[in-house]
C-alpha cells in the first residue's frame, strides 16, 4: 500500500520519498525500483527508483539509527514511510505532528477486529482505512465492525483496494501497477489530502520531514 500511494503522489507530479524500515529479508519492495542506485556513505540503506518514485530499504540486520538523506535537489515533497506492523503500544508514536496515517486491514472478522484496536491508538489523528479484498463485506464482518471502523466507513474514509492475481503471485514490482489498484491509489490520495493546503499528503504511510529516528518511530 505505501507503493500504491507513491505510485498515486507521483502520478500527481509529486516528488515521492519512499522509505521502507522493514527488516531487509521482510522488505516488500525488493523488486518495486526500476533501477538500483546502490547504498549510502553509511551502508546503512539502499536506493532505487522508479517512475517518480525515490525508495530507500533497509541494507543490513542493523536497525538505522537515523532516515536517509532526502534525494539530491528535492527538498520539501511527500515522504511516504511503510510501518509495516508496529506494536500496539506504539503506533501513536507522535514521529510528527503533521502524520496522517493510512492503515491497511482486510475484511476479515480478525481484520477488521485488529483495524478497531489499531484506530483506538490513533484516535487523534485524521486516519485513513486501505481495506484489500472485496468492496462489498460478508455480513459477519459488517457485524464485528467496531464504532470507530463503522464512522470512517460512513464518512467515505473506508477505500477499497481490489487484489490482483498478478500482484499476488510476483509481489510489487518495476511494472506499473495494475490499473484498478493505481485507481484506488488516487481515492487513498485524495482521502489523505483532505482539508490539507496544497496537498501536501502525508501518512504513516506518509510523513514529511520525520522528526524521530526510525527506531523512535517503532516504539
Amino acid at each position: 500500500m505505501a507503493l500504491v500511494i507513491s505510485d498515486a503522489a507521483a502520478a500527481d507530479d509529486r516528488r515521492v520519498h519512499l522509505v521502507d524500515i522493514a527488516h531487509p529479508c521482510r522488505s516488500g519492495l525488493v523488486a518495486a525500483a526500476s533501477e538500483e542506485l546502490g547504498t549510502d556513505v553509511t551502508g546503512t540503506w539502499r536506493r532505487g527508483v522508479r517512475s517518480g518514485v525515490t525508495i530507500d530499504r533497509r541494507a543490513t540486520d542493523v536497525a538505522p539509527g537515523d532516515w536517509p538523506a532526502i534525494p539530491a535537489g528535492e527538498g520539501a515533497g511527500v515522504t511516504v514511510i511503510d510501518l509495516g506492523v508496529p506494536a500496539p503500544d506504539g503506533v501513536d508514536c507522535g514521529a510528527a505532528a503533521r502524520a496522517r496515517p493510512v492503515v491497511v486491514c482486510r475484511p476479515t472478522v480478525p481484520g477488521v477486529r485488529l483495524t478497531e484496536q489499531l484506530l483506538e491508538q490513533l484516535a487523534r489523528r485524521p486516519v485513513v482505512v486501505a481495506a484489500v479484498g472485496p468492496s462489498r463485506w460478508p455480513g459477519e464482518v459488517s457485524a464485528s465492525l467496531g464504532p470507530r471502523l463503522r464512522a470512517l466507513r460512513a464518512a467515505g474514509r473506508v477505500i477499497p483496494v481490489p487484489t490482483d492475481r498478478r500482484l499476488e503471485v510476483t509481489g510489487p514490482t518495476s511494472s506499473p501497477l495494475p490499473r484498478p489498484v493505481r485507481s484506488a491509489g488516487r481515492s487513498l490520495l485524495e482521502r489523505i489530502d483532505d482539508g490539507h493546503p496544497g496537498g501536501a499528503a502525508r501518512s504513516s504511510a506518509a510523513l514529511t520531514d520525520p522528526a524521530r529516528t526510525p527506531e523512535e518511530t517503532r516504539r
